[in-house]
């Protein structure tokens, strides 16, 4: 099954012990969306950068409808091997949850760092769900929408809000809205109560970063402090920050800047 690879190299020369980062998306998307500015910028840091497709997203073969979290786990490891040693993954959302299990060997895996944003947590989406159906109704039912109809039957002002902050255009986001996908029925299933990621031995865990934003509707604060204190991981929320940190016109740059930071000061 051929997986879509996105790349983006550095344009100066860069130290060969330079690792690569590894993006994983979230639900509903593809490997595009590192491609806005994650990509470019973290290329202009000296990383050489891929973003996968998981299997049925994108221009990725497969089919995603039955596809679980194993089958998600199994498309990173397949990406991994495109990566002459340790990389760097970083995961967003749902791709936060499939990088969290990636990480049981460490760096015997090929993972020499992780970096979680907006991530689903160890326990999955159960409570997250509930705030969403109690404090934000009408992004619940909208998203249902996107996973039973598809993208053209959602209101992108209601995705908006979910998603980005007030700084986005609704031009912009109407414009992103036919790249969005509906995601696996199985997945959706799976994680309201997923299986534990295993914990790396603390002699093999490789530096963790759960970076997100307390305005996020999607993934609450709560649930950032559960992924951070489940992996004994740094934190950082960002005050009023959205789920879509990598797409978001305000939040995109801080997001990046404060990642870049992090992988600074661990030494990369």
């Amino acid at each position: 099954m051929n997986l879509e690879l996105l790349s983006c190299r550095p344009s100066a020369p860069t130290p060969a012990t330079r690792p690569t980062i590894l993006f994983v998306h979230g639900s509903y998307c593809g490997a595009w969306v590192w491609a806005e500015h994650f990509m470019p910028f973290f290329a202009e840091a000296g990383f050489p950068s891929l973003a996968v497709s998981l299997r049925g997203h994108g221009d990725s073969e497969g089919r995603f409808n039955s596809a679980t979290l194993d089958d998600y786990v199994a498309d990173v490891h397949a990406a991994m091997d495109h990566v002459d040693g340790n990389c760097i993954l970083i995961g967003h959302s749902l791709g936060g949850l499939v990088v969290q299990h990636c990480l049981a060997a460490g760096p015997a895996a090929g993972v020499g760092a992780a970096v979680l944003l907006s991530s689903v947590p160890p326990s999955g989406l159960a409570s997250s769900a509930l705030h969403l159906s109690l404090f934000s109704p009408d992004v619940y039912m909208q998203l249902g929408i996107l996973q039973s109809i598809g993208p053209s039957a959602v209101k992108s002002e209601v995705i908006r809000r979910a998603l980005f902050s007030d700084a986005t255009p609704a031009e912009a986001v109407a414009h992103l809205m036919p790249r969005f996908q509906q995601e696996s029925h199985a997945i959706c299933v799976e994680l309201i109560n997923p299986a534990r990621p295993r914990l790396p031995h603390p002699s093999n865990r490789p530096p963790i970063l759960v970076l997100g934003g307390d305005r996020d509707v999607l993934v609450p604060g709560f649930a950032l402090f559960e992924t951070a204190a489940y992996f004994g991981a740094d934190l950082e929320i960002m005050a009023d920050a959205p789920h879509g940190l990598m797409l978001d016109a305000a939040w995109w740059r801080p997001a990046a800047d404060k990642t870049l930071a992090w992988l600074t000061d661990q030494g990369f």
